[in-house]
């Protein structure tokens, strides 16, 4: 599996709403990111801050 599929999968997770299976998904791959791992667990993180904010957003409508 190429870099590309790989975050085309985080990607899907992510606007799913699968935080934690995303997560999940690029430790499992982890060897195959190489020295891009960082780059896509940041996505990751970028995501989860933009779920929960939007969650709070509705906490207070």
């Amino acid at each position: 599996m190429n870099v590309e599929d790989i975050v085309k999968k985080v990607k899907e997770l992510v606007g799913e709403g699968n935080i934690e299976k995303a997560t999940q998904y690029i430790e499992d791959h982890k060897d195959e990111l190489g020295d891009q791992y960082d780059k896509v667990k940041d996505l990751i993180s970028k995501a989860d801050i933009g779920g929960m904010l939007d969650k709070v957003k509705n906490f207070f409508k």
